[in-house]
């Protein structure tokens, strides 16, 4: 059983999380409720949960406030918010659960399905949440938090040349020439930076279009990097890369 506590500052929200979870989520057991950030943070060291729904905005302070108080805890957090707003975008690239307002069951139940896993496993969640604080002071999040040797680690996405795709592991590789291989699909890896600067110019490689030197043509078509590599360039995928890269004012 996963001990839960749930932190929001309306009983109404509090009542109906409970309802669902004892209807929808058998492995759940509640075991507090809290209004308040001093509440919540009383609560958690005297019943040590598995889990807080913590709701984001309080009168009394954000759950963020919160979590930056406890991060000596090891329990895992599903944010709930109502609105979908930059802080969600940060909880994507930082691999934490979020809910939104109206809750849908479906998503609760997946969820809470992803904490019973990781709670099986000897993963530490606090780096992923130190991850957050620093995606949450970027506009745009920089820090892409990954499972390494099976354990939560972040990396820098300006320091990423490219992902590779190895068997069925993924290699980072980085532009100070190193690389590491991290537990996370590559299909997983694709979803997250869809809306970024990289780009999957082969079934292998997904590159950082920021770390580009130029595009060489030819029968064999390939990207030149500025750290003087050269990758393949899918043919049926070149005209389109080759306008991403001009649209950041590179020459091909």
């Amino acid at each position: 059983m996963l001990r839960a506590l749930i932190v929001d500052d309306e009983i109404a929200s509090i009542r109906s999380l409970e309802i669902l979870l004892s209807q929808f989520c058998k492995q759940v057991d509640v075991v507090g409720t809290a209004r308040s950030v001093d509440e919540a943070l009383a609560q958690t060291t005297r019943l040590k949960p598995d889990l807080i729904f913590l709701d984001i905005e309080m009168p009394s302070g954000s759950g963020f406030d919160f979590l930056e108080k406890s991060l000596c805890s090891n329990f895992e957090i599903i944010f709930i918010t109502a609105h979908n707003n930059y802080a969600v975008q940060a909880f994507k690239y930082s691999a934490i659960d979020y809910i939104l307002k109206p809750i849908e069951i479906e998503d609760l139940i997946k969820a809470v399905e992803r904490v019973t896993e990781i709670r099986k496993t000897s993963i530490d969640s606090r780096s992923k949440y130190n991850a957050l604080f620093d995606n949450l002071k970027e506009i745009i999040p920089q820090k892409l938090v990954v499972i390494v040797n099976g354990q939560y680690e972040y990396i820098d996405l300006r320091e990423v040349v490219y992902f590779r795709l190895q068997g069925k592991a993924v290699e980072v590789h980085l532009e100070n020439g190193l690389f590491f291989t991290i537990n996370d699909s590559f299909a997983s890896i694709e979803v997250q930076l869809l809306e970024r600067d990289f780009y999957r110019i082969h079934k292998d490689y997904m590159l950082n279009t920021l770390k580009v030197k130029k595009i060489l043509r030819g029968c064999d078509k390939f990207v030149e990097l500025i750290n003087g590599e050269r990758l393949p360039l899918n043919p049926s995928k070149s005209e389109d890369f080759i306008q991403k890269v001009s649209e950041l004012n590179f020459k091909s």
